[in-house]
């Protein structure tokens, strides 16, 4: 058994087709149990500002998986993930992929910056060094 956890809304008028196949995107469950995913609820705090907060872990590749979590209850944000946050050094670019949606978003370097998340929604994103 893998440790995968799976948290989707059971609402009926809030579910969409992936909240109800998650078991179907392989590259979430491999990610679950390839590397830790560390918080400041275990901690390992990355960073939280307000209601925003980072969760990583590294994985077998050397690239992480990074989390970005909205806590917050009411609107949407964008939430910016430094590569010194996660260990990477920071004159580097990285090309980052997110992990929901199966593609890659582009190289960046230092950081990177999330389209508006929106609340209680998360973004998974892989983020590897070139």
């Amino acid at each position: 058994m893998s440790p995968t956890i799976y948290a989707i809304n059971i609402r009926p008028k809030q579910r969409n087709a992936f909240s109800c196949n998650k078991q179907d995107n392989q590259a979430w469950i491999w990610n679950s149990v390839d590397g830790t995913i560390q918080s400041k609820h275990n901690g390992a705090c990355l960073t939280s500002k307000a209601e925003l907060e980072v969760w990583a872990g590294p994985l077998s590749d050397g690239s992480q998986a990074v989390v970005l979590l909205n806590r917050g209850n009411f609107g949407s944000e964008t939430i910016t993930v430094k590569w010194s946050d996660i260990g990477f050094p920071v004159d580097h670019s990285a090309v980052v992929r997110d992990l929901w949606a199966r593609k890659d978003l582009g190289t960046f370097t230092g950081s990177y910056t999330s389209p508006k998340i929106d609340h209680h929604a998360v973004m998974m994103l892989k983020i590897t060094l070139m």
